[in-house]
Order: C-alpha cells, then sequence, then structure tokens
C-alpha cells in the first residue's frame, strides 16, 4: 500500500503498521534551492521571509522525499524577541552580533513574552496556517528549547559558567523562556499543527545531574502542554546525549532525536521504547562530504543495529546548506528498503 506522508507519520508514531518509516531527517537551510521555482533564495531571505520558507519546504519535502514540511530556520527566534541583535549572511544561518544580557542579574529585567510579540516567532505560526492546507504532507514546526534560547539570550559559554555561579537567577532566565515556547505551542495549537519539535543543542553540553535538575522538568512541561493541545512533540538535541537519555526518553516527547556520536544500539536500550529514536548517521561524513551509495549503506547499518525494534532512521543533525539532493535522496532509497 502507498500512503501519504500524512498518514505513515501519523501511523507509525501510533503504532500501527506502515509501507516504511518516515523520513524527518532535518534538512534545514537546503530547502533554499527549491524558492521561486527553483532560482533558490539566499539563507538570510529563509529566515526572514516565512511564505517563501514554507513554499520551498512543500516544495522540499516532496523532491527530498521527507514526510514533514519542516516549519523552520535559524534558532535565534525567541532570543531575538528578548533583545539579541543578529548578524545575517546570504549562505549560511544566522549569528548572535550582541546578547541581550551583559550579566545573569539583567534578568531581573526581563518577563514572558507572548508568541504575537515576537515577530519572527509569530511568523512560524502563519507559515504553519500556509502548509496545512497541503493535502499530503503535514507541517512539523521547530520550536527552540529552553537551555537554547537562553544560551542565545546571555551567550552560551556565560551561561555555562552561570549555571554554576548563580543557579537560581538561570532558573529563573530558563522559566521566562519556557512561558513563551508553551504560549507558542498554544497558538500552534490553535492553528491546527499537529506535530511540532523543540531543538536544544546546548541543552547536549551539560552534566545529566544538571539535566535532570534544571532542563528535564522544563522539556516535560513543554511536551505536557503539546499533548493537551493535541500535537505530537518530538526532541532533537545534537552531541553526545547518552549520559542524558534516561531522563530525556520520558521526557514525554513522541520522538527523540539522537546524533552520530550516541551508539543506537545503547541508545535504543537506555530509552526502552519510552519513546521512538530517531538517528543517527553523521550529517557531514555520512552525508555531505560523499557519495550518495555512503549514505545509503550508512542508514541501512544503522537499522542493523536497531535490529528490528521500534525506531526511525535519517542523519543525527541538521544537512549543511549545499548537500547534494541525490544523497538527500538515497536517505529516502534506504528507507523504501527498510521498509516498516
Amino acid at each position: 500500500v502507498n500512503m501519504t506522508s500524512k498518514e505513515r507519520l501519523a501511523a507509525y508514531i501510533a503504532g500501527e503498521k506502515v509501507d516504511r518509516r518516515p523520513n524527518l531527517t532535518i534538512v534545514g537551510s537546503a530547502v533554499c534551492r527549491y524558492a521561486d521555482g527553483g532560482a533558490g533564495m539566499t539563507v538570510e531571505t529563509y529566515c526572514k521571509d516565512y511564505s517563501k520558507m514554507a513554499e520551498a519546504a512543500a516544495v522540499a519535502a516532496r523532491d527530498m522525499k521527507l514526510d514533514f514540511i519542516q516549519i523552520a530556520s535559524d534558532l535565534l527566534r525567541e532570543a531575538e524577541g528578548y533583545g539579541t541583535t543578529i548578524n545575517w549572511f546570504a549562505d549560511k544561518l544566522p549569528s548572535a552580533k550582541k546578547y541581550a544580557l551583559d550579566d545573569i542579574s539583567e534578568v531581573e529585567g526581563l518577563h514572558t513574552l507572548k508568541t504575537r510579540e515576537i515577530p519572527r516567532l509569530y511568523d512560524l505560526v502563519e507559515a504553519a496556517k500556509s502548509a496545512l492546507s497541503d493535502p499530503d504532507v503535514d507541517p512539523m514546526v521547530l520550536a527552540v528549547g529552553p537551555m537554547t534560547v537562553a544560551g542565545n539570550i546571555r551567550g552560551v559559554q556565560d551561561f555555562l559558567v552561570d549555571m554554576f555561579d548563580e543557579p537560581e537567577l538561570c532558573g529563573q532566565l530558563l522559566e521566562i523562556v519556557t512561558g513563551t515556547t508553551l504560549d507558542f505551542i498554544d497558538c500552534l495549537a490553535e492553528a491546527g499543527v499537529k506535530y511540532a519539535y523543540v531543538a536544544d543543542p546546548v541543552a547536549s553540553l551539560v552534566s545529566p545531574t544538571v539535566y535532570e535538575e534544571m532542563l528535564w522538568p522544563l522539556h516535560k512541561k513543554i511536551f505536557a502542554r503539546m499533548a493537551e493541545r493535541g500535537i505530537a512533540g518530538r526532541l532533537h538535541m545534537c552531541g553526545n546525549t547518552t549520559g542524558i537519555l534516561p531522563y530525556s526518553s520520558v521526557c514525554g516527547a513522541k520522538i527523540v532525536d539522537v546524533d552520530h556520536m550516541v551508539d543506537f544500539s545503547k541508545a535504543l536500550d537506555i530509552a526502552g521504547g519510552n519513546c521512538i529514536l530517531n538517528g543517527n548517521i553523521d550529517p557531514v561524513a555520512d552525508v555531505y562530504t560523499c557519495e550518495a551509495s555512503h549514505t545509503k549503506e550508512a542508514i541501512l547499518a544503522v537499522a542493523e543495529k536497531a535490529a528490528g525494534r521500534r525506531a526511525m532512521f535519517m542523519p543525527g543533525c541538521e544537512l549543511p546548506t549545499d548537500t547534494a539532493t541525490a544523497n538527500i535522496l538515497a536517505i529516502h532509497e534506504a528507507l523504501k528498503e527498510i521498509g516498516g
């Protein structure tokens, strides 16, 4: 039976039979090539023009054989709302120019912002609305996780030091930004969104103890809100998250992405079926810098490690902008071979 992407993703998450595992590869700014009828757009436009981004993402879903319309761009939308300024580039993702907080004590002057108060964050709600009209593929919308938003407000290195020196103030900042994410989830639910993913790469830099004490409660709160609002949640953390997995695998996310530094078989043992693990070939060595045939072999090798357990297969992190389409399609070829 040939299923649509909508049917395939809903069925797999529900534990029902599928023709093949859903392909949730985060192609990132590789969607830029599809803008304006294939003329392409700059990465800056992809970050700033939500309708072009959504349009390109819908074309990418079909052309790259993805099972979601990726409504996302950079990880700075939330932090920008709180006052971080940004450097924009034509050919790579933006970076912070000046962080909103020079000192963690300045958190006292912040309060939780609503999604509508952050123009580029509200853009994602609008982009999702337009993508929801697609008959075959559902949008999946990016929310940046609390640790990463906080890092982008204060500066990652400084915030990691602050976590030791001023844990209470750091906790306050994390709570404030989580409030924005909860409001964002409500906005997405009101628009009719069924899938959202939380990217919290900076959270992989803390110890399992710090994760358990400071971040796990917030991740649980975020995914509980999604569940309450009928949204299936996915947690994306790059890096070596093996030590954190005992917690993140039971944070309420239906799907937890695992990066290539993690032993996939061991990760499946740790998760114990509490969520669907998704990963974990190397986005650079196994997709970007190699032949398409190698990409296919790499996905098949991860499937071997899963040894029949419930899991999805993809690169462990976002693909570089100019990744070859043939290599991205090799992921689909492997998934067809693996089947349901």
